[in-house]
């Protein structure tokens, strides 16, 4: 009986984390939403490509690389920079995973 609870206890741990990263992801991606659209099918100043369902791999790429670089002209690849500067990896795997689940 106990080791049943126990179980039960760890699974809803488990889903609790899951649907908590799968909302956080949602969340951290409003303040891309401004460019980006709530759908993610908004080219961005007009230049960017649809972000909606890319590959988590794709995604990351382009977000390690805004984090990564340094900008000192004013332009999108600034705009990007500025907005993932301050985010961790966990954060940036979440949008990805987020944005990658969105309907092209």
């Amino acid at each position: 009986m106990a080791r049943n609870i126990k179980n039960s206890l760890l699974t809803l741990l488990l889903l609790s984390s899951f649907l908590s990263a799968q909302n956080n992801g949602e969340t951290l991606f409003k303040q891309c939403a401004g460019c980006h659209g709530a759908d993610g099918r908004n080219k961005a100043f007009g230049k960017s490509g649809i972000i909606a369902g890319q590959s988590v791999a794709e995604l990351m790429e382009s977000l390690k690389f805004y984090k990564e670089s340094e900008f000192k002209t004013h332009s999108t690849t600034l705009v990007m920079s500025k907005q993932v500067k301050n985010m961790n990896m966990e954060d940036l795997n979440e949008i990805a995973n987020y944005v990658s689940k969105l309907q092209k």
